[in-house]
């Protein structure tokens, strides 16, 4: 896990931040978006089986907390940075300010079942994987 500076160029005519896939550690399947969530409230609380994810902020403050099985650290991200967040870790997003907008670059197509939506079964599985 690691948190990225996305590179900015800035001119009188505004921003532009060019996105290099190469950068990513996979190859992005799909993208969505997460807005107009109240402020505080929270997104994600969930693992993946398989997929990896790199969530960046595009307005706003987001608190993305993840968990390992064991440690669990918490990274502010504020316009232009993402996070890379493996697969196999539990992590959520706290929005902080009501007007955040959050891009999610996600390694595989949605499938249901690469989600686990039970800390405790995470708990159990990253325990029986540490055997």
């Amino acid at each position: 896990m690691y948190v990225q500076s996305l590179e900015k160029f800035n001119d009188e005519r505004g921003f532009l931040v060019p996105l290099d896939f190469s950068k990513i550690p996979f190859n992005p399947k799909r993208l969505f978006l997460v807005s107009d969530v109240p402020k505080g409230e929270v997104r994600g609380d969930h693992a993946h089986h398989k997929t990896k994810q790199f969530l960046i902020c595009l307005r706003g403050e987001i608190e993305v907390v993840l968990y390992d099985g064991k440690k669990e650290t918490s990274t502010i991200l504020h316009p232009m940075e993402g996070i890379y967040v493996p697969h196999l870790i539990w992590d959520s997003q706290v929005f902080k300010t009501g007007d955040d907008l959050l891009l999610v670059l996600a390694s595989t197509k949605y499938d249901i079942n690469d989600y686990i939506s039970s800390k405790e079964e995470f708990n159990i599985l990253r325990n029986r994987m540490s055997k």
